[in-house]
């Protein structure tokens, strides 16, 4: 059921347990289960849609009738305006975790401003200090994948199935030099080279990748692609 559906992975109990998140906020209880929420669900389809893992007329959680759903499919493109505290960076992760598991052979890259941000995203040290490792070694026993310390070092996750899931810093020459699958700029409106890792990433989204945008609000180079859109 994980691998046919990722709303089941990320929203339902598996055997009495919950995708787990943290909050840091919360000094009583920090691990929470994943909320289902409603926009976070219309937020999944959209990511479904843009990596072309489902086509607009399945899609179950919002409404059919919405403009938009085949471009983001066509485009393989999805840019996420966000206040802070919705849980877009979180889905996300969840999202590209589930990608990693259950599709072998990808290449899923995590950019932020500074490598240090992105290994906060994907592996830092500890499996409990970044999000996907957090997500990852708080699995139920049957569904744990990743073997840690062996599956993962500073800003890499390694999976079995021959999946990897890469954090790396602003700009274009990395993504350049590689064809990955999925591109995730976190806070993208705050990376001064943000449109050179647009640019990068193009030939591999034309090809059948994706590229994944969220960002709080900032005036630069992300604002003129979502407002191109």
């Amino acid at each position: 059921m994980c691998r046919r559906s990722a709303h089941y992975y990320i929203f339902q109990d598996h055997l009495g347990q919950k995708l787990l998140t943290k909050d840091e906020h919360d000094p009583v209880n920090p691990q929470k289960p994943f909320p289902d929420n409603d926009y976070l669900r219309y937020l999944l389809e959209c990511y479904l849609i843009s990596g072309k893992l489902i086509k607009p007329e399945n899609i179950k959680y919002v409404d059919k009738t919405e403009a938009g759903f085949d471009m983001l499919c066509n485009s393989g493109v999805v840019c996420i305006e966000k206040s802070r505290q919705i849980m877009a960076t979180w889905l996300t992760c969840a999202y590209l975790s589930w990608r990693a598991r259950y599709f072998p052979h990808q290449l899923i890259m995590v950019q932020s401003k500074r490598e240090e941000d992105a290994a906060n995203l994907v592996y830092n040290k500890e499996p409990h200090l970044a999000r996907i490792s957090f997500i990852e070694s708080n699995l139920p026993q049957h569904l744990k994948m990743v073997k840690f310390p062996t599956g993962g070092s500073y800003a890499h996750l390694y999976y079995p199935n021959g999946s990897h899931i890469w954090g790396i810093p602003e700009g274009g020459d990395i993504i350049r030099s590689n064809t990955p699958s999925v591109v995730f700029s976190d806070e993208a409106a705050f990376q001064p080279q943000f449109g050179m890792s647009y640019t990068a990433a193009m030939p591999a989204i034309k090809g059948g990748g994706q590229y994944i945008a969220v960002s709080s609000a900032e005036p630069g180079e992300f604002q003129a692609l979502v407002e191109s859109i």
